[in-house]
């Protein structure tokens, strides 16, 4: 989509972004059956699956059918990977239309490869172009992307996705992290991409080095890879040491970046319904959720018919958001994003805790440059919390464990231990920070 001669817009796709709810069902519904048309015909995961559950895609006559077909799972697409390597079977068009290949991270088991197609590359940048824009970012930006990507989707996407609506768009991977400060500071960047905590750490570089980052060009942060930018203990960090807005930029490498932060809200994202199909469902029992309710998150993508994700079971829980928001859009919004993972709920002496839950306690605590690990473990039967914390020379003392083992005893109803440790202790990462460790796993599979 060009963007000229709407500079001064408000949205990328004004139609589709303010579009009526009656309107944007009569979109997915006929998106949606297109897909199914075509891997009923084409795509021999899909039609194996289909058939095994007896579903006739003639049934779906409109969007209150979709819960005819079935869900499916990562599990469902790396065991069709492993029995039939490479690629597996989830493709609707012949291998050599293919041009691009990412991977998930792994965290959760082997990696999953996924491919695209020319249109299925430019679908993606469609949906990272409109994130962007819907965060202020235009095309005279100047975006910088801080690191090297890998196979990982997520910053390909948003990197061809600035390129897509105009702004330049700047790799910086191959460089250490303060040689990427100066970059920023001699280049006038005003928007970088990049993961929190990479974010954080860029700062403590900065701080370092005796740069103030608030006296640059930045404006503008684009978060992507781990919850930060709707977490408001770190945004709050991230906008007093940079002097910028951070955005999240949500989205999975199975089904793509349906999210849009727009800049009237700084806990919730919209979901890009004329792109996707959102359901929240129970996680144990696969029914509907009451709105309002947290359940697990579950999308149809509907502009990648080549490898499509039909009812995917994300695995990550949220919770719907019913007002309107003042920005215009009529796109359904989750409240603070996503809120955890269904799979990394931890059970505590009948508690449900989610490591989401302890950060945001944790990191009102520290400051830019310390780091903190969340570690589950079993003592006489019982399964137990601890905390470690790295803080800085000067802040080494027992009043600041103390204030957090408190409040997290005020939070939580249960005793945590918090330990400090020595600077130097705890990894750094210029991806994602490993930050939660369950040590219970590893005793049982011993």
């Amino acid at each position: 989509m060009t963007t000229m001669g709407k500079t001064m817009s408000a949205y990328y796709d004004a139609e589709a972004e303010t579009a009526s709810p009656q309107r944007i069902q009569e979109i997915q519904f006929r998106k949606l059956r297109k897909i199914l048309d075509w891997v009923s015909n084409s795509n021999p995961f899909y039609k194996r699956k289909l058939q095994d559950h007896r579903i006739d895609i003639e049934e779906i006559q409109d969007l209150h059918d979709l819960e005819k077909l079935p869900f499916s799972t990562k599990e469902e697409f790396q065991l069709d990977q492993e029995k039939t390597p490479p690629f597996g079977t989830n493709l609707s068009e012949p291998l050599d239309h293919f041009i691009r290949y990412h991977q998930t991270t792994g965290t959760k088991g082997k990696p999953l490869r996924w491919l695209e197609t020319k249109e299925s590359w430019q679908w993606r940048r469609r949906l990272a172009a409109t994130a962007l824009w819907a965060a202020g970012v235009r095309p005279s930006d100047i975006s910088f992307f801080p690191f090297s990507f890998g196979p990982h989707v997520a910053f390909w996407g948003l990197f061809e996705g600035a390129q897509e609506l105009g702004a330049l768009a700047i790799a910086g991977g191959g460089w250490d992290t303060l040689q990427r400060v100066q970059f920023i500071m001699d280049n006038k960047v005003t928007v970088i991409c990049c993961t929190p905590t990479y974010a954080l750490r860029i700062t403590e570089v900065a701080r370092e080095n005796g740069i103030d980052l608030r006296d640059s060009s930045l404006r503008r942060l684009i978060q992507a890879g781990e919850p930060g930018a709707l977490v408001p203990s770190i945004r709050k960090k991230l906008i007093e040491a940079l002097g910028a807005m951070p955005y999240d930029y949500s989205g999975l490498t199975e089904v793509g970046a349906y999210g849009i932060q727009c800049q009237h809200q700084e806990q919730a994202v919209h979901v890009n319904e004329s792109e996707f199909i959102l359901e929240i469902i129970d996680a144990k029992t696969g029914g509907k959720t009451q709105d309002g309710e947290i359940g697990e998150m579950v999308l149809t993508n509907l502009g990648r018919g080549c490898a499509p994700s039909i009812r995917f079971r994300t695995g990550d829980l949220a919770k719907l958001k019913t007002e309107n928001c003042p920005c215009g859009r009529t796109y359904k919004m989750l409240d603070g994003g996503v809120l955890g993972r269904s799979d990394d709920m931890i059970i505590i002496r009948g508690l449900n805790i989610f490591p989401s839950q302890i950060a945001e306690v944790v990191q009102r605590h520290l400051m830019i440059g310390e780091e903190y690990q969340v570690l589950v473990y079993e003592k006489d039967g019982m399964g137990e919390l601890k905390v470690q914390i790295e803080l800085h020379e000067g802040r080494k003392n027992e009043q600041i464990p103390r204030m957090l083992r408190n409040e997290l005893r005020q939070r939580f109803e249960i005793r945590m231990e918090v330990e400090a440790v020595s600077e130097g202790t705890l990894q750094r990462s210029d991806y994602k920070s490993k930050r939660f460790l369950d040590k219970r796993k590893e005793v049982a599979s011993h």
